[in-house]
């Protein structure tokens, strides 16, 4: 049997420092492919046609055999920009914020042959429409977050940010004499993987809260409801740390913790009694820690890539596509996107490059949509036209 790795191309929108999901990914898939990282952000100086064609030059280069293309947000990469893509390679869509932009993934999706999300409720609604689909855990590096055999110090730990509904927990707890470590990304004690590692390690109980804003975010259909409740990657990480989580409820989580694993509250006051519960009886808080660490292990790195190497290459690339008919508000938002992107970046050439693709290379579905799009890119010429000596005068003071 050869040991020879294949070798994969992933390609995400742009480098983000606070939340580096993209570091997680690399890690995961370098433990069995040959893995190489691009953000198109760093190519956004080109026009779609340049770029596309770089990452195939790229594909045949280093054989490359599987491409995932980051979803959720607004790039580029949308159902056009991933047909001009070499069709001789395994192509995916790779997701985590599915809940917010699902709408426009399950689109995009059916340029690929697969979606990998981060989120197992989402998984199942892709299978739904037809797609083969899989649950990735992101933050699930072993080497990262696990034992140190730290002495138990602080009865409960919150890492992160104050937002939504958290302060009125935590508030709640206080106040009820339960001793809470509150730590964010920015403060020395864990501004480090390491650092907060430790503190986990150190602690008898993390805290989750699963609520997100929906109302912040651009392009969200869910925009309409104040929140909804998404599975975070601290329910599985502090179990990798030998540290219970306790967890407010979301029904994503319950399809990977089947036998209550996790313990779950819904408001203020259940969250008050499990924390109590634990530890107020030390075997009780052993036991349930225990439990939670053993599933938490299936989901660690090294084991759960086994999982993602067998689907990828199980994978039907002749089964039938789900058939999409394309929505005019697709077409209409990437189509603006493109164009956009390349006015701000004040190249010349570039702008017009892409101005020439969009409205005369890209084959729209919706026919409609093109006087809308011809009158678009006229104004934005103009405008462009007008702006570009002065914006040129200001790039080179600076």
């Amino acid at each position: 049997m050869s040991n020879i790795k294949e070798s994969i191309l992933i390609l995400f929108s742009e480098r983000k420092q606070e939340t580096p999901n993209t570091f997680f990914f690399e890690k995961k898939f370098s433990l069995i492919y040959n893995t190489k990282i691009l953000y198109i952000s760093d190519y956004l100086r080109d026009n779609n046609f340049t770029i596309s064609k770089k990452i195939n030059n790229i594909l045949k280069e280093e054989k490359i055999s599987i491409v995932l293309f980051q979803g959720d947000g607004l790039s580029i990469m949308d159902i056009n920009f991933i047909n001009s893509i070499n069709n001789n390679v395994k192509k995916g869509m790779l997701v985590w914020d599915d809940m917010m932009y699902h709408d426009r993934n399950r689109i995009t999706a059916s340029a690929c042959d697969f979606v990998l999300s981060g989120c197992p409720l989402s998984v199942f609604k892709f299978q739904e429409l037809g797609y083969q689909a899989l649950w990735i855990p992101v933050e699930s590096n072993g080497d990262i977050f696990k034992e140190l055999n730290e002495k138990k110090i602080y009865d409960v730990l919150f890492f992160g940010r104050q937002k939504n509904n958290r302060q009125k927990y935590i508030k709640f707890l206080k106040e009820n004499n339960i001793k809470i470590l509150e730590c964010g990304p920015h403060d020395d004690i864990s501004n480090t993987f390491e650092k907060l590692n430790k503190l986990i390690n150190q602690s008898k109980i993390v805290l989750n809260f699963t609520e997100q804003d929906n109302t912040k975010y651009n392009y969200n259909p869910l925009s309409n409801f104040k929140y909804h409740y998404c599975i975070k990657g601290r329910v599985y990480f502090t179990g990798l740390s030998g540290t219970l989580c306790i967890s407010e409820h979301n029904p994503a989580a319950e399809l990977i913790f089947k036998n209550n694993e996790l313990p779950y509250f819904n408001n203020e006051k259940e969250c008050l009694d499990l924390i109590n519960k634990y530890i107020s009886d030390n075997s009780n808080l052993d036991y349930a820690t225990d439990k939670y660490k053993k599933k938490c292990l299936e989901f660690e790195d090294k084991n759960y890539m086994k999982i993602v190497k067998v689907f990828l290459q199980n994978l039907s690339l002749n089964r039938d596509k789900p058939y999409i008919n394309i929505p005019y508000w697709y077409e209409y938002t990437f189509f603006k996107k493109n164009i956009l992107t390349r006015f701000k970046q004040n190249k010349f050439f570039t702008f017009f490059s892409q101005v020439f693709i969009s409205l005369f290379t890209n084959k729209y579905k919706n026919k409609t949509l093109l006087p809308v799009i011809f009158i678009l890119t006229l104004l934005s010429s103009i405008i462009f036209l007008f702006k570009f000596p002065f914006s040129r005068k200001k790039y080179e003071k600076n």
